[in-house]
């Protein structure tokens, strides 16, 4: 058996006198080109065992199932907005032994952690997604403005066209920045969720704006001159940006009904396709100006334009344009819209000049009037109209909702806004009320073969519901007439008869002084009146008090009736006096 064979080494192992294994295994290693675990590994593999016996605790580990939880809890905090992981095994263990757990090495973790599929590499992986699907072309659009490649300098005569670098681009290079930052190329990309059609234009802007992104959209969705797409989609999916959000532009989308769907920072996948978009600009249009330079904005948007027609048609010579989901043109599949099936989709974009008006409107209100209508100015009639708002819900006389036009479609409908009890607006699409040539209104009832009356509001439900509550039993006509005579709700509630029997703690009255004229002061006499009759005595006192006071003497009464000298004609002063609180010192006195 040849020395360069594992089972060579493994014999003259297994062979071996006592203290000679590792000078053997030395040897080994120094001709097979191996190190020690590299070694132990092939003899493994040729069926070698060491004959050492398995300790009892293999395969466990002396880490708690509680450190554990808290390694991997610490592992997943550890973890930047933009991906980028700060805090690693080494650091994680080594705050945990600070704070008095037991540890393994690093590598033992690892295997730990893997196992349990919370490994570093298992943490940093995004979270599953699931693929969202659009019904038809022109169902939902995405768009998505980023930085172009090319930058132009100003003030030279013929512009260079230039790309801008990682390094002109680097954020720590502040200089790098400001020589740039007012020259940057930015690029707009809308893209049809359902068919994958590429709309592309360019703006030089120091940054995104609203001008920009109102004017990319009225430019991607009215019709070109030999151009098929077109039209406005009924979701637009985008980010939190603040032109994107912006309240002028919520009007024009409001308007033009668009749902406005911006997404969560940090979620590209959720505008997954208009990302690859961007992909497919950069990398299949902007690398050919590279080869072939253009002078400016303008001559840069005349190419995108040839470019993205071709690419949409799948006419680019030498190249398969054809989406990798459908299979098809992207072309082809947008014009699926004229089915039978899909023809709603096609909504065509008003004048832009309306749209626009749009734009510089703020969130506008009205209060609804006594016959349950609003009026507005819409700017597609650029008259006022009236709209009945009587079979909505939750209307009422007076109340406020939020008003806006429709500016898509043939009717200068208006978007109203009604706020419900749960704090919810509620939105409604209203026509505009027709009327006669006498200025009626057509559905109005005519006096003398029709009666009419508005349906209630959910208010006067909730009146009536209410008064059949307070009058069980009652029709409305009934009910009326009980309310007329002042006839008692409910069949009569008490109200104020049980206050009589409520029992009033006795409070000790205070003596106060009377406030007498200033001419009659100096004439005041001071004698006490003289009194006549017999002094009743103590019982006789109290039974005469109790009785007129129909009630049984308290104990504060008693004690103070007991320092009283009362004659028979003074009894009801005292009942007077017991009615209005005791006061502090005796009130009667006997004359002399």
């Amino acid at each position: 058996m040849s020395a360069l064979t594992i089972e060579y080494w493994a014999e003259q192992i297994d062979n071996a006198g006592h203290g000679q294994k590792g000078t053997i295994r030395d040897l080994a290693c120094q001709t097979l080109g191996l190190n020690k675990d590299a070694f132990y590994r092939q003899l493994k593999k040729c069926g070698w065992k060491s004959g050492k016996t398995k300790r009892s605790d293999a395969g466990t580990t002396s880490m708690d199932e509680a450190t554990i939880d808290m390694l991997v809890a610490m592992l997943n905090q550890g973890v930047r907005d933009n991906g980028k992981r700060i805090l690693d095994i080494g650091v994680a263990k080594s705050i945990l032994v600070a704070n008095g757990y037991t540890c393994l090495s690093d590598s033992q973790i690892s295997r730990i952690l893997t196992k349990r599929n919370a490994s570093v590499t298992a943490l940093d992986k995004p979270t599953p997604h699931i693929q969202m699907r659009s019904l038809a072309p022109n169902h939902v659009h995405q768009v998505d403005p980023s930085y172009c490649l090319l930058y132009y300098p100003p003030n030279r005569k013929g512009k260079i066209q230039r790309y801008a670098n990682d390094a002109e681009f680097y954020a720590n290079k502040p200089e790098n920045l400001d020589k740039i930052r007012n020259l940057r190329v930015w690029r707009y990309v809308l893209v049809d969720h359902n068919s994958g059609m590429i709309r592309v234009r360019y703006y030089e802007s120091a940054g995104e704006t609203q001008a920009n992104l109102f004017d990319f959209l009225m430019w991607c969705w009215k019709q070109h001159d030999g151009s098929q797409f077109m039209g406005v989609p009924q979701i637009l999916l985008w980010d939190k940006g603040s032109a994107n959000t912006s309240k002028a532009i919520t009007n024009v989308l409001e308007s033009l009904q668009v749902k406005n769907i911006p997404h969560e920072a940090g979620n590209p996948r959720a505008k997954g396709a208009v990302e690859v978009a961007n992909n497919i600009v950069e990398k299949n249009f902007e690398s050919r100006i590279l080869f072939e330079p253009v002078s400016s904005v303008e001559e840069l948007n005349e190419s995108a334009w040839a470019w993205q027609e071709a690419f949409n048609a799948n006419k680019i010579p030498g190249m398969n344009c054809k989406h990798s989901r459908h299979r098809q043109a992207r072309l082809d599949m947008w014009m699926t819209i004229y089915q039978p099936q899909n023809r709603k989709y096609l909504r065509m974009l008003p004048d832009e000049q309306i749209c626009r008006v749009l734009l510089i409107k703020k969130g506008e209100t009205r209060k609804v009037n006594g016959d349950l209508t609003v009026t507005y100015s819409h700017p597609r009639t650029k008259s006022k109209l009236s709209y009945s708002l009587k079979n909505l819900e939750h209307i009422g006389n007076g109340i406020t909702v939020s008003v806006s036009p429709i500016i898509v479609g043939e009717s200068p409908d208006l978007l109203v806004g009604i706020k419900n009890p749960l704090d919810e607006i509620v939105f409604h699409q209203v026509q505009p009320e027709e009327f006669d040539s006498s200025g009626f209104r057509t559905d109005a009832p005519v006096i003398g073969e029709a009666h009419g009356c508005l349906a209630d509001t959910s208010t006067q439900t909730a009146v009536r519901e209410a008064d059949r509550l307070a009058f069980p039993g009652m029709n409305e006509e009934e009910i009326k007439k009980a309310k007329k005579v002042k006839a008692a709700p409910f069949g009569g509630l008490v109200a104020h008869t049980h206050l009589k029997e409520v029992e009033h703690e006795t409070r000790i009255a205070p003596k106060g002084e009377t406030i007498q004229p200033d001419s009659l002061i100096a004439k005041q006499v001071t004698q006490a009146p003289k009194r006549k009759g017999k002094v009743l005595d103590e019982l006789d006192l109290r039974i005469a008090i109790a009785d007129r006071l129909g009630r049984s003497l308290r104990p504060t009464e008693i004690d103070w009736l007991s320092k009283q000298k009362v004659v028979e004609t003074e009894v009801n002063e005292v009942v007077e006096q017991l009615h209005n609180g005791i006061a502090e010192t005796p009130v009667l006195k006997m004359s002399g």
